[in-house]
């Protein structure tokens, strides 16, 4: 019973799993790093804000990456209709972590949503 990361995201495309791997890698890096220089609280609130823009991927990406037939119409719409679906998916998670999280530290929360989305915007901004 063994799943490698790869595998979870098996029909997602390479760009998107080399840049899920690598944001979960730092992420925990970070968390690491910041448990050990301040505290349990603000390394959860570094992945918890990750996590956000993480799962927002998770789900937008289907949708902007769905079959197309070079219709330069149709994917501008998709890639709108993903963000859109992320955005939302950012917002409600986001409304959730300071709604029941009450040991939040609202500076790391932010830092880890700012270096998802960096990390996310640096993947689908490469040439391949």
């Amino acid at each position: 019973f063994s799943i490698t990361f790869m595998n979870l995201f098996g029909a997602f495309p390479l760009e998107i799993k080399i840049m899920l791997k690598k944001l979960i890698i730092a992420i925990l890096i970070i968390a690491l790093s910041l448990f050990f220089l301040l505290n349990l609280e603000s390394a959860i609130s570094v992945i918890l804000g990750a996590l956000c823009v993480i799962l927002g991927i998770i789900f937008s990406v289907p949708i902007a990456y769905r079959k197309k037939d070079n219709n330069a119409s149709k994917i501008v719409v998709d890639a709108l209709k993903a963000e859109i679906v992320k955005i939302i998916i950012v917002v409600i998670l986001l409304w959730l972590v300071f709604k029941f999280y009450a040991e939040l530290v609202p500076l790391a929360l932010i830092f880890g949503l700012a270096i998802a989305a960096i990390f996310s915007g640096l993947a689908l901004s490469k040439n391949r």
